[in-house]
């Protein structure tokens, strides 16, 4: 039985217990044609389909080169991409060295990719370096940033400062105080340091590790699009009554793409707040999914009311990062 929990969540693509799952998904891809259609066409974020890292690819390219790619492209590219000469053959170059959706996000960029060369949509596709991309470390898990840091700087003299930032999370503060620095010396320290992995991850044979945790950049960018933050801005409006992207405006992703980097980016961002566990699920269950807040109580072995109280002081502190987090990535 496919493990929806794993497979359907923002934690689709954890280095751990993947195995199993991705030989059923393949199995089904090879023998079930119903599966199929729906595994390449579906729309539903929560369904065992392709549709989030659709969303990102459109999303990507979008950002980058300026274009927009319909869902369609992108699912008939992969499927084409997949049952190659009318069989499932390619599918058996999928080695179990990352999650099967974190495989295939990678075989389908590079078809879309290669497709819109060959149709002159775009013309060449950059190579990727040191200066034209960020790292996006602090929206993933922090076991999987232990794993890339310890595994590429390993007797780096970076790696403790690496380590302080996206492992443990500490503030800027308590890292200089730690490291005994000032201001001007940590950001010219942790710009060398962040470029030493850069350059690691991009000489990786894993490619895994780059396609999770860089991200291609152009010129002055907003670190999410426009129009993405415009709908972010109404979904705080609606849930909180704060909206932290007032400025932004824009239009031309659809109601499903947008609700689909919406919902992936507040798992993601929530993931580094420094909450407890509970904490998290609790602020996910309510804020996110429009949990039932007595039966979350009953789940979690706490009062309604203290239920509602967690949430509406987590929510204050959300108000507050996320205001923060916009301040530091608009450009």
């Amino acid at each position: 039985m496919i493990n929806l929990k794993t497979y359907n969540s923002y934690d689709s693509e954890r280095l751990s217990n993947f195995e199993a799952e991705a030989d059923e998904i393949i199995e089904k891809l090879r023998k079930d044609e119903l599966f199929c259609q729906r595994f390449f066409y579906g729309t539903n974020p929560k369904g065992c389909n392709i549709a989030r890292l659709r969303a990102k690819i459109i999303s990507d390219i979008k950002e980058v080169y300026g274009i927009v790619v319909d869902a369609k492209t992108i699912s008939e590219t992969l499927y084409l991409t997949l049952w190659a000469e009318g069989t499932w053959d390619a599918l058996d170059s999928y080695n179990k060295k990352s999650t099967f959706f974190a495989w295939l996000r990678k075989v389908a960029r590079n078809a879309v990719m290669e497709r819109l060369e060959d149709e002159h949509w775009i013309t060449g596709n950059n190579a990727r370096t040191v200066g034209n991309t960020r790292l996006k470390l602090l929206s993933k898990p922090k076991l999987m940033c232990k794993t890339i840091i310890d595994e590429l700087m390993v007797g780096s003299k970076y790696r403790s400062l690496l380590t302080a930032i996206y492992v443990d999370r500490l503030t800027k503060e308590e890292i200089m105080k730690s490291q005994n620095m000032d201001e001007a010396k940590f950001e010219t320290v942790k710009k060398k340091a962040e470029n030493k992995l850069k350059a690691a991850l991009l000489q990786s044979p894993v490619e895994f590790y780059e396609e999770e945790v860089l991200r291609d950049k152009k010129g002055h960018i907003v670190t999410v699009s426009s129009e993405f933050a415009a709908d972010m801005s109404e979904w705080c409006r609606e849930k909180t009554g704060v909206n932290p992207f007032a400025d932004v405006f824009g239009i031309g992703l659809s109601d499903e793409e947008i609700r689909e980097k919406t919902v992936e980016f507040l798992y993601e961002f929530s993931a580094m707040l420094k909450w407890t566990d509970c904490d998290r699920y609790i602020w996910q269950q309510r804020f996110i999914k429009n949990a039932d807040p007595e039966g979350l109580a009953g789940e979690v072995g706490h009062t309604r009311g203290w239920i509602d109280t967690r949430y509406s002081r987590l929510n204050k502190k959300f108000e507050v990062a996320i205001k923060e987090w916009w301040e530091s990535h608009a450009s």
